[in-house]
């Protein structure tokens, strides 16, 4: 092998450093020494001896005694020690490998520069993304290194910009490269020095997209999807607006009662509307408009707190959307409102409840933000995608005996998804499992109808707002016309389901149903979100729950997150031979897995009473008095029954307003379905607010007392004497609405349990011993 001359190239450099950067130098040697020693072309045992004879000095060697202090090597021995690694390196490597092994060297200390950049509190953000250029504009397309030779970086990283959570700098680590973290952070907006990260759903957003680019290089089935351009504002820039605006007293709000929290929240949210930001803050705000144009955006909350194991934080805080139409002055005036709103979300009453209830009161919480366009098209005035959703790992409601828990399930809407993911009394989305597609929620054509969309959430343009319309309405004016429609509509026409296709004339909107059969029966989707939600869960070590919208044209994935779980209940078993006079309620629809026992209080809204109510403040008065209730009750040892759907958005007749801080302490949740001429309320599983219902192991079933073979024990439940009065005489007026009735005291010190039987689809509750 040729020797190599002053001239080698490699040479060159390496006599640069020598002279310019003596630590770099020395860094390369170090490395040099090593790889041979890896490779086995020479072991420090030779080298040793090699040295030794080269200065004559047999002391060298004194390291194989282990009895000896080892002395430091003086300059010479050095010298002759990194002649020595030169001469080897370059009589087994061409000058090629010499020249990569020099690179190699050089991005191993740059990487571990931008690690100590990252960790360093006082670096400034130019300073850290300066590290970060630098790293990818070394050899683009060479060799890369070891990840044990980057990985600290990454993690620095990650652990600077994203998040200090164990499992999900685990998931990052394992995922995100430099050059992915180079990306996104020329789209982040924050003060120059700062410890701001992008917050939990920033993190969850982030990662899936990377995790699911590289599953789908890897020839894994998850299908042809995209994400939207998104720009992020770090935490710290709250921090620096509660400071410039006076607001640090509003902080410690969180250690107040809830009652008061709830009176004091719209006025803290005007404090927060009327604050001013940075100037930097706007004037990059402002470029972002410019580049995106006028397309509708999403202001999504993404907190340090949110979207972890245990704690998901799911619904807790806002998403606030802004058509962003007009001049650009006003545009930006919307867009900071926006940010403000979410801000303030940090305070609201079941944000506080959650935290204190899992411990985390006393963090110190900060919101960073997340913008995107809106995912859609538009369509005359509105804007909208064709349909989205929220899919989950696991199915925790199942609506058939032949669903497994992990079949996951999956939410759609058509329009925005805010309808798949908040409970809407007056609506209803397609649910389907995408591990078994075919098992359907409603079979007969009369109840799909039923219980189809007919209300769709869209962008007004013209209005500048975010808007509910109808359905038929929209297709009215757009001529049947819809993004998709085929996949998503299917025809009512003489009592039957027709697929709408082009062989179909004439179509009067109102014969259009959202059934979204052309979708889940005739795509690769059901299959494609399988592959999603087992992807994403693999990576996670749990399962996720994915948010999605889709154009008409590419699916998009918004966002994912741990999914919330509940405890695992073993097999239940529903006793036998109960007296009929001790059976409260039956359920032979929608049950879940859980055994709830030893209950000494009901309370209980007829449903009779409750629609006979006429003015609204009086509904939204019962709500209060229920919230009053749950935090009045012992812990854990109450149920709630009541009409239709609990904590609706939409038509309060439909269903108590409530919150989860309004039904946290409860041990279980009744809905009440009765029937209202040829309509029965129906249940929204996979909301926010159920899921809430999971995390905290709060059992739910829905009754349908009009169908035969079931039990409604209306003695026990409408005629038991209540003691509302007693136990909130400020409610006492509510007592016809609100039942509380005191179980031991009607059954001769006996108390409520609940046999739950998933695997049977039964459940009973009834009067027994403790």
């Amino acid at each position: 092998m040729p020797q190599p001359t002053a001239k080698t190239p490699w040479r060159q450099d390496l006599n640069h450093f020598r002279r310019r950067d003596p630590v770099l130098y020395e860094k390369i040697i170090r490395f040099l020494m090593l790889t041979l020693h890896k490779e086995g072309i020479m072991r420090m045992e030779q080298i040793e001896l090699n040295v030794s004879r080269i200065l004559g000095n047999p002391d060298f060697l004194h390291w194989t005694d282990p009895n000896r202090l080892e002395p430091a090597l003086t300059m010479k021995e050095l010298q002759a020690l990194r002649e020595l690694v030169i001469q080897y390196a370059s009589h087994h490597w061409d000058d090629a490998r010499m020249k990569q092994l020099i690179m190699l060297a050089i991005t191993k200390d740059v990487a571990l520069r931008l690690e100590e950049k990252a960790d360093d509190p006082f670096s400034t953000w130019d300073g850290i993304r300066a590290e970060v250029l630098k790293f990818c504009d070394l050899a683009p397309g060479g060799p890369a290194l070891p990840m044990s030779a980057v990985r600290g970086a990454r993690v620095a990283l990650i652990r600077r910009l994203l998040t200090d959570q164990l499992e999900l700098l685990r998931v990052a680590r394992d995922t995100l490269t430099v050059r992915d973290i180079a990306d996104i952070i020329t789209r982040v907006i924050g003060p120059a020095r700062g410890l701001g990260k992008l917050g939990g759903k920033a993190t969850g957003f982030i990662l899936a997209h990377d995790v699911l680019n590289k599953a789908r290089d890897e020839g894994r089935p998850v299908g042809d999807f995209t994400t939207p351009l998104t720009y992020y504002v770090r935490s710290d820039v709250m921090l620096e607006f509660v400071k410039m605006n006076g607001l640090e007293e509003v902080i410690d709000i969180k250690y107040g009662d809830v009652e008061e929290l709830r009176s004091e929240y719209r006025l803290l949210k005007q404090f927060f509307r009327n604050g001013r930001f940075p100037r930097y803050v706007v004037s990059n705000l402002a470029r972002m408009l410019r580049r995106l144009g006028e397309v509708p955006l999403v202001v999504r909350s993404s907190s340090l707190l949110e979207d972890r194991l245990g704690a998901a934080f799911s619904g807790k805080y806002q998403s606030v959307f802004v058509a962003n139409q007009g001049p650009l002055r006003q545009r930006l005036s919307e867009l900071l409102g926006a940010i403000t709103q979410v801000y303030a979300s940090i305070f609201t009453p079941d944000a506080i409840q959650y935290r204190d209830e899992r411990g985390l009161l006393d963090f110190k919480e900060e919101m960073a933000c997340i913008i995107q366009p809106v995912v859609g098209q538009r369509l005359g005035r509105y804007w909208l995608p064709a349909f989205a959703g929220v899919a989950f790992s696991l199915n925790e409601y199942r609506w058939s005996p032949r669903l497994e828990r992990g079949n996951g399930m999956v939410r759609l809407v058509a329009g925005l998804g805010t309808r798949a993911v908040d409970r809407v009394g007056e609506d209803y989305p397609r649910l389907f499992s995408p591990g078994q597609p075919r098992l359907r929620t409603n079979v007969h054509p009369d109840e799909v109808l039923r219980y189809s969309q007919r209300l769709v959430d869209v962008i007004d343009l013209e209005e500048n707002k975010f808007a509910t319309i109808p359905l038929e309405a929209l297709l009215r004016e757009r001529g049947g016309r819809f993004p998709a429609g085929e996949r998503i509509f299917s025809v009512f026409r003489d009592g039957d389901l027709l697929p709408q296709t082009g062989m179909l004339f004439n179509i009067d909107p109102r014969d259009l149903i959202v059934t979204f059969n052309g979708l889940i029966e005739r795509t690769p989707f059901a299959a494609q979100m399988k592959a999603i939600l087992d992807t994403l869960a693999e990576s996670w070590r749990a399962p996720v729950d994915v948010e999605f919208a889709h154009d008409g044209r590419k699916l998009y994935i918004l966002q994912c997150r741990p999914q919330s779980r509940g405890e695992k209940h073993e097999k239940v078993r529903i006793p036998g031979g109960v007296p009929s006079a001790d059976r409260i309620f039956s359920a032979n629809r929608f049950v879940q897995m859980a055994h709830v026992r030893d209950i000494d209080y009901v309370v209980y809204v007829p449903p009779e009473a409750y629609e006979q109510v006429e003015f609204y403040d009086d509904l939204v008065e019962i709500g209060r008095a229920v919230g009053e209730l749950n935090r009045l009750l012992p812990h854990r040892r109450f149920i709630l029954i009541g009409p239709g759907r609990w904590g609706s958005r939409g038509d309060i007749k439909l269903g108590v307003r409530v919150e989860y801080a309004d039904i946290n302490h409860s041990r279980m949740l009744v809905e009440v379905a009765r029937r209202k001429g040829g309509y029965v309320p129906d249940v929204s599983f996979g909301t926010h607010f159920f899921q809430d219902l999971v995390e905290a192991d709060i059992a739910y079933l829905p009754l349908y007392p009009d169908e035969p073979d079931v039990v409604f024990n209306d003695d026990f439940l409408a005629r038991s004497p209540s003691v509302l009065a007693e136990v909130l005489p400020r409610r006492a007026e509510l007592a016809d609405v609100v039942r509380v009735i005191r179980v031991p005291d009607v059954t001769g010190g006996r108390r409520l349990h609940v046999a739950m039987d998933a695997d049977r689809d039964r459940a009973l509750a009834y009067i027994g011993e403790g």
